[in-house]
């Protein structure tokens, strides 16, 4: 992202003498704002486009890790709701035959007890 920028000191120098200023001193001027210049860690415009090309892309590849993560999610509460209707239908069994063996013992019972109340 390094880019040098030109400083035309003579030019600046000319234009310091210009207003007044002594040329040993527009000189001295001079090369301390191109040492500052060349030393300076600035961006330029060519800079922040390459950052903002990264960011937008760094966003898009959030957007599409998002939408991922959005997609296992759905996944996994379908694969909740599948277990969860396993285990009704576990439970509907289980009840079911717990419902009939009440029911045949009902019936032992009662035949039990009619049984050994008929003379006989």
């Amino acid at each position: 992202m390094n880019m040098t920028l030109t400083f035309d000191t003579l030019q600046f120098v000319q234009r310091l003498k210009k207003a007044g200023i002594k040329e040993t001193e527009a000189e001295a001027i001079a090369e301390a704002v191109r040492d500052v210049q060349n030393n300076s860690d600035l961006a330029t415009k060519h800079d922040l486009s390459e950052v903002k090309a990264k960011l937008e892309t760094s966003d898009l590849a959030t957007k599409h890790d998002l939408a991922e993560v959005k997609v296992k999610l759905e996944t996994s509460d379908l694969a909740t709701k599948r277990d969860l209707a396993e285990v009704k239908a576990e439970l509907i069994k289980w009840v079911v035959t717990v419902v009939v063996a009440v029911g045949v013992l009902q019936t032992s019972i009662i035949t039990a007890l009619i049984m050994r109340l008929i003379p006989g």
